[in-house]
């Protein structure tokens, strides 16, 4: 059949071609003839007559070319005219059609509507968090570059450690896979003003950052050699702070403005365009020269990789450089460079993958469901399809007519998509959770654009090839016999249709099977014993400024000061520091080693170790119980007590063996050796994995970022006096950071929590459109069987036999899917493994919730078709057929 339709094609254009030729020919032979006969009429002889009448014609091969292009020309444009003219009439009857169906028409765009819509909004997240993750030229080539431990990250988080200046600089002078490499660091800073100060985001770059990023100061100039050369205190504001703070008055340039300590003169603003690759980062308000020369501050690198090379040779090269540039112990790199893009830096990248598989599997419920409908509307036009067929239309036009009234369905359906889509990525910004900073660049972008026109032109296609196959089946002789199908083709066409079912039913199961796995993580998140008591728990973070605060002996007198002060504080009841504050990780680097064991020092395997610094009463202030040991009895800085966690316990030593043995880590050669004091009960008050081995150690020298640790009695306003108390000890430090520790705790959980909102939604969306589709399938089944419901009632069936025919086959096909659905997901749980917690992937209770729901859906959607078979008349339904 195809290759009959494609000679048919050779042979009218040849067909055209030689038409074309014969015309031009027989135009020309007019042409020579009439002035033959004028030139004889003119007294010459018929040969020289000829002969003139050919010279005055001029080359005939010329002439015979430029009339063939002038009718080549002509019947391109009537076939363009002809083309456009069938055009409008189709558009114009698929209008009229749709329109005298309205109900059939707005059920399948809104069906369409629905799974574009879901598919739009999260592919606008995927567009603009990991297609374009950031806005620099060449963002394919875009890289970060950072640094592990030899061992790697087995921390469970995304965690790397910012390579030193020295490090940075030897890259910057050797690479040659990278055509630049910029580093930056960032900080929040406390800008002062009249008012109380303000905290505001501040970034350490490079002059030449601007034109890595593609981006120019709108008002004044960058920082000059000399500028960067001097450390001048030079800034460069954000427009953000331009038009909010000043106003976006053009006389900021040159004013002064104090951050932290010192004062800088503004020397241009840079436009809200330019930011870090990193899009978990709040926008930076204040950009100032970045001292590379400085060793005591680790920083963050991005580079742009030379064509043609590859990040697995790019961190090769970096390695060899790091390994010379005098960092490393004998010339060797304790640490392995990573070189990835900024996508694989999106916090919630493997959530944002597992959605887009949902979402896909949404659109193609919706899809199987808009086939459905085809099929129903094709099954009620094979009369009319017919006529047009007898009156001479032939298989090309009325597939084309089939094909114009899926195109505008589906563009329909797009368009309202991309309604739904904007709505719900507008949704999503809205109602994040406050960690999810990336998710507020997400917009809809021109990618998206172009992928939900590719699906509308796809599925209308496959759409009108469904109508075109279904009116193709049967000869125009057999659709004018009667009014109703054929029962061979009302049969095929039925089992098409409960195919169709079943891929619904399947697709939704597994969508279910993984929302019931991680309803269930969240669950036993919410449940999971942290190891403390987080009620009247409050976590205190002062900013010391680092100038004001520069030694050990400064920050421990503010800090014992701020402790005894917040004990006088009404509904206080004990006060503790340790290093971290609830919700956060603090890590050792380098190669636990313990006294008795191998030790792999020579192989440097360093990895991230958990450990907290914290005051000796901090265990009993938090609740953490110590089931062997006591507490620190040295907390100067030559002690040399650890306490380690119960898992870590369990992990090298028998029950009740872990006291008295020592440990280190050792970083470059060096370590010093601990003994171990206590063995404390697991717990997580980062929010991580209580059973995570990690040890604890005295506070010695409290940092900038130590968190001052309260408990309180229930009642009142604890945030209020806590900062009033502060400010008065120091009127230039910004306010601290005060929150409740379950409100950290509930925020580590938010990311997950939202995760599970969103695949919840996608879940009951898809089994609502698979319960339609079952019902749609149900209801014709019904309509088609009226004549034998009938003959079955007349004959003395029950109701309760003709409920069972009904309900019987919709959950046999509900049930066939559940089965296909289940295997499909006994694969698929696979791919979300990381996201449980405390759930197995293959978990036998969230497999049977699957199914059930996947039944009890089905159930409900024969309820209508049900009552429409115990409806019918038999004497009504055997005389209408």
């Amino acid at each position: 059949m195809i290759r009959g339709g494609v000679r048919r094609a050779f042979r009218l254009a040849l067909r055209r071609r030689d038409r074309w030729e014969r015309e031009v020919e027989d135009e020309i032979k007019l042409h020579l003839a009439l002035r033959v006969e004028q030139l004889i009429a003119q007294g010459q002889n018929a040969d020289d007559a000829y002969a003139e009448a050919i010279r005055r014609f001029g080359p005939l091969s010329q002439s015979r070319a430029r009339l063939l292009a002038a009718a080549r020309h002509r019947e391109h444009q009537m076939q363009r005219t002809e083309f456009l003219s069938d055009l409008r009439q189709d558009v114009a009857f698929a209008f009229r059609t749709l329109r005298r169906q309205k109900g059939w028409t707005a059920v399948t765009v809104l069906t369409l509507a629905l799974g574009i819509g879901a598919t739009t909004a999260v592919f606008s997240v995927v567009s603009s968090l990991l297609l374009h993750a950031v806005p620099y030229p060449s963002p394919d080539r875009v890289m970060l570059v950072e640094q592990q431990p030899g061992m790697g990250n087995n921390t469970g988080i995304r965690v790397s450690m910012n390579p030193p200046p020295a490090v940075v600089r030897a890259w910057r002078a050797g690479s040659h896979t990278f055509d630049t490499l910029e580093p930056y660091r960032r900080s929040t800073v406390s800008l002062r003003t009249d008012a109380d100060p303000a905290e505001i985001s501040a970034s350490w770059i490079l002059p030449s950052f601007a034109a890595f990023a593609g981006e120019r100061p709108i008002r004044g100039r960058l920082f000059s050699a000399a500028e960067m050369e001097n450390h001048a205190r030079v800034a460069l504001v954000s427009e953000g702070l331009w038009r909010t703070r000043y106003g976006a008055d053009d006389a900021t340039l040159g004013r002064t403005m104090t951050l932290n300590d010192s004062t800088y003169t503004i020397i241009g603003v840079m436009p809200a365009a330019l930011r870090l690759p990193s899009a978990g980062w709040d926008p930076s308000d204040v950009w100032l020269p970045l001292d590379i020369q400085n060793n005591r501050v680790g920083l963050h690198v991005v580079g742009r990789l030379r064509a043609g090379a590859t990040t697995v040779a790019a961190a090769r090269e970096l390695d060899t450089l790091s390994a010379h540039s005098g960092v490393a112990a004998d010339g060797q790199s304790i640490f392995q460079t990573n070189v990835i893009s900024p996508a694989e830096r999106i916090g919630f990248r493997d959530s944002l993958l597992m959605l887009t598989a949902a979402v896909a599997l949404v659109l193609l419920v919706a899809c199987a469901n808009v086939a459905h409908l085809m099929l129903a509307r094709a099954a009620t036009r094979h009369r009319e399809l017919a006529i047009r067929a007898a009156l001479g239309a032939g298989r090309v036009r009325i597939f084309r007519q089939l094909a114009t009234e899926s195109l505008l369905l589906t563009f329909a359906g797009a368009a309202a998509g991309v309604l739904f889509g904007w709505l719900g990525l507008r949704a999503m910004v809205a109602l994040r959770p406050s960690q999810l900073v990336e998710l507020s660049v997400a917009h809809l972008d021109r990618t998206t654009l172009v992928v939900t026109v590719l699906l509308a032109v796809a599925s209308g296609l496959a759409f009108s090839v469904i109508g075109g196959m279904q009116s193709s089946r049967h000869s125009t002789n057999e659709a004018l016999k009667a009014g109703s199908l054929a029962t061979s083709h009302a049969r095929g066409q039925d089992r098409l249709r409960s195919l169709l079912v079943i891929s619904e039913m399947a697709l939704s199961a597994m969508l279910i099977v993984g929302a019931t796995l991680l309803i269930r993580s969240i669950i036993n998140m919410q449940r999971s014993d942290r190891g403390f008591n987080p009620k009247g728990l409050y976590a205190i973070t002062p900013q010391l400024p680092v100038k004001r605060f520069p030694t050990t002996a400064a920050r421990t007198e503010f800090f014992q000061a701020l402790s005894t002060r917040l004990r006088a504080v009404g509904r206080v009841r004990d006060v503790a520091l340790s290093a971290v504050a609830p919700g956060s990780r603090s890590f050792s680097v380098g190669t636990l080693e313990i006294e008795g064991e191998p030790s792999a020092v020579g192989a440097n395997p360093t990895a991230f170790i958990d450990v907290n610094s914290v005051e000796p009463r901090w265990f009993a202030m938090m609740g953490v119980r110590l089931v062997e040991g006591s507490t620190f009895t040295d907390t100067s800085k030559t002690n040399s007590q650890v306490i380690v966690n119960a898992a870590f316990a369990r992990k090298h030593w028998s029950p009740g063996q872990a006291l008295g043995h020592r440990l280190r880590v050792v970083y470059q050669g060096n370590g010093d050796w601990n003994t171990i004091v206590g063995v404390a009960a697991d717990a997580s008050p980062a929010g991580q994995n209580s059973s995570a081995p990690m040890f604890y150690q005295p506070l010695v020298d409290p940092g900038p970022g130590t968190a001052v640790m309260v408990r309180a009695d229930a009642g009142g306003d604890l945030v209020t006096p806590v900062r009033a108390l502060i400010h008065s000890m120091d009127p230039q430090m910004a306010s601290p950071s005060i929150e409740s520790t379950e409100t950290l705790l509930s925020r580590a959980l938010a990311g997950p929590r939202f995760t599970m909102l969103l695949l919840g939604a996608f879940t009951l969306l898809a089994l609502v459109l698979a319960g339609v589709g079952l019902y749609g399938v149900m209801a014709y089944s019904v309509a088609q069987r009226t004549r034998e419901i009938g003959i079955r009632m007349a004959l003395g069936a029950s109701q309760g036999s003709i409920a069972r025919i009904v309900i019987v086959r919709g959950v046999v096909l509900a049930a066939i899917g559940a089965i296909v659905g289940l295997a499909g997901a006994y694969w698929t749980t696979r791919l979300i493994v990381t996201m449980l917690y405390r759930v197995a992937p293959l978990d036998a209770a969230s497999f049977a919730a699957g199914a059930a729901t996947l039944l009890g859906a089905a159930m409900i959607a024969c309820v209508v078709p049900t009552r429409r078979a115990l409806a019918v008349d038999p004497i009504t339904a055997i005389r209408a057929d």
